[in-house]
């Protein structure tokens, strides 16, 4: 599993085969063509570069390895990371909207908002 990080350098959650996890391992979303969805099939944001980042194209958090976004901060060490239940299966995603240009700035919204769908 993958920490991703804030904007502050927090590991806010896991990222592991285009499925994220919250910190304490619950599937909560799942990445598809750079389409973040949650389980409901609600449109979240976009997942590219290493950035998430919301319907605006402003970074939310990254996962190491980002690039072409924001300043990254300082991460913490992350925790081990705990054993994933399996994650639920997938349902098909909608056809997401034309993704907005990926901006250079962090998000005003918390990775919770997020992970809400704002």
């Amino acid at each position: 599993m993958e920490p991703v990080f804030d904007k502050n350098g927090r590991t806010v959650g896991w990222l592991k085969e285009a499925v994220v996890h919250t910190r304490d391992a619950q599937p909560v979303a799942f990445v598809n063509d750079g389409a973040v969805f949650s389980y409901r099939r609600a449109y979240l944001g976009r997942f590219d570069n290493g950035f998430f980042r919301d319907r605006t194209g402003a970074a939310v958090a990254f996962t190491k390895g980002a690039h072409g976004g924001p300043m990254l901060p300082m991460t913490e060490y992350p925790p081990y990371p705990p054993y994933p239940p399996y994650p639920p299966y997938r349902p098909y995603p909608p056809i997401p909207p034309i993704p907005p240009f990926p901006t250079l700035t962090w998000s005003r919204h918390s990775w919770n908002d997020f992970l809400r769908g704002m």
